[in-house]
């Protein structure tokens, strides 16, 4: 790789200002995202520096903010991410449903459902006092229920609360429904599993059943599946009725489950701009965060289908020194190399988890420099990063790491306000605010 001088200078960043939107929800709230996009600020972006009937590229697209307001703005998109809950929820919130057809879908199963439910007086005993494991495996016999192999799934869910969802999920499957219809159901389902599991529904660091769900347990917690899925189906219904009027039909929308270090096979042809909200470094974990989604949607079938993928997944805290990115890679940057090093004094174990991010994202925006059309943009929303209270600076990583393919043309920034982005920070971190970096790709060279 190519890089620019050992002593990168990033001009001092500006303040972004955008305009709120009064039709912001859409289909962006389908689904509870850790780290989303703000969907004004992918408006601005969108306005900013593409122009209608331009394709976007988003290899990072998480639950599919970017393709959302793409669609309502009249630019096809492409989304890829490694995480397959991410592609699936990205595809259903852009899918183009017939709004009618879906709400009778609904409601049928909705309908079929109301057999099951428990009664109000038996949720509020439940409360206290669970089902035996006796009961559950009578039940998964009786009723042919499928139950996924989570494990110590006991431990992330109430025993009857296990049952529940089987019986919601046996319906969704059954139902006789089109395939996308299912597929917006399935959403509505895996949207309820982290309210109706055991796990704190508010750290987006990873997944665990905190003091604080303890002490809510104690004093007594309902928890009534299919009340949360009627809900979640009724919200759902609303926002795809609110998108499918704001789309425009002209407009083509992809999602798929990519590696971004490997995505130039997957691409026929160049793109008019890149927006994206790379992953973090070393803060969110959306591998374990989506573990129970996972599981409950099929994805994956077993715990070690499942640790196959991890490897994948960039932004970790803890990488193996086996992996090839720490293992052979080198650190061919000097700001880069000195990071490294200096972390290395501290923490090896992070200071490989950082090596790993960096030549990932190296390998990243040296894909997307290919996929660009020349003098087209790139444009990063980066979140602020430091270690040991020191800031590490993403601008000037991030412009050593696109060496020449990529020229930082914009730097800004904005507060990050009623965001779902609460986790215990590492080594001081903060997303309080984030940063705009826009890059160009030079033009061709004349022959």
């Amino acid at each position: 790789m190519r890089s620019r001088a050992e002593h990168v200078k990033v001009r001092r960043p500006t303040r972004l200002h955008f305009e709120p939107s009064d039709d912001a929800r859409l289909t962006h709230y389908l689904f509870k995202y850790p780290a989303k996009f703000h969907p004004p600020v992918v408006r601005h972006l969108i306005d900013e520096y593409t122009k209608p009937g331009d394709t976007i590229l988003d290899p990072f697209c998480g639950s599919g903010t970017l393709l959302v307001e793409a669609a309502v703005n009249g630019r096809s998109a492409i989304g890829f991410d490694i995480d397959p809950v991410a592609v699936f929820v990205s595809r259903v919130k852009t899918h183009r449903f017939k709004t009618a057809a879906l709400r009778a879908a609904a409601e049928t199963v909705l309908d079929e459902l109301k057999g099951f439910s428990r009664s109000k007086k038996e949720y509020a005993r439940r409360q206290f006092a669970d089902i035996a494991t006796e009961s559950v495996a009578r039940a998964v016999r009786r009723e042919d229920l499928w139950i996924p192999r989570i494990p110590n799934i006991f431990h992330w869910f109430r025993k009857y609360v296990v049952v529940d969802l089987g019986r919601i999920l046996a319906h969704i499957r059954a139902a006789a429904v089109p395939e996308s219809h299912r597929e917006f159901l399935l959403l509505c389902f895996a949207s309820i599993l982290r309210s109706a599991s055991n796990a704190d529904p508010v750290p987006v660091s990873g997944l665990e059943v905190t003091s604080h769900m303890k002490r809510r347990d104690e004093l007594g917690r309902v928890v009534n599946p299919f009340d949360l899925f009627e809900k979640a189906v009724r919200r759902g219904l609303l926002d795809i009725e609110a998108y499918r009027a704001k789309i425009d039909r002209t407009v083509t929308l992809r999602a798929g489950q990519v590696d971004a270090t490997l995505m130039g096979d997957r691409l026929m042809s160049k793109v008019d701009a890149v927006i994206t909200s790379p992953p973090y470094n070393i803060a969110v974990n959306y591998y374990r965060r989506h573990q129970l989604e996972m599981f409950w949607l099929g994805f994956t079938e077993s715990q070690e289908e499942r640790l196959a993928l991890l490897p994948k997944y960039i932004g970790r805290d803890k990488v193996p020194q086996s992996h090839p990115f720490v293992a052979v890679e080198k650190m061919v940057t000097p700001l880069v190399r000195g990071w490294e090093a200096h972390i290395r004094k501290v923490s090896p174990g992070r200071a490989d988890a950082f090596k790993h991010y960096v030549v990932a994202m190296g390998k990243v925006l040296s894909e997307i420099a290919d996929a660009l059309k020349p003098d087209a943009h790139a444009v990063f929303v980066v979140g602020h990063s430091s270690w040991n209270g020191q800031e590490l600076p993403m601008g000037r990583l991030f412009v050593e790491l696109a060496g020449l393919s990529l020229t930082l043309t914009e730097h800004a920034w904005y507060p990050v306000r009623n965001r779902y982005m609460s986790y215990s920070r590492h080594n001081g971190a903060s997303i309080d605010r984030e940063y705009v970096l826009v890059f160009k790709k030079p033009p061709e060279k004349k022959r």
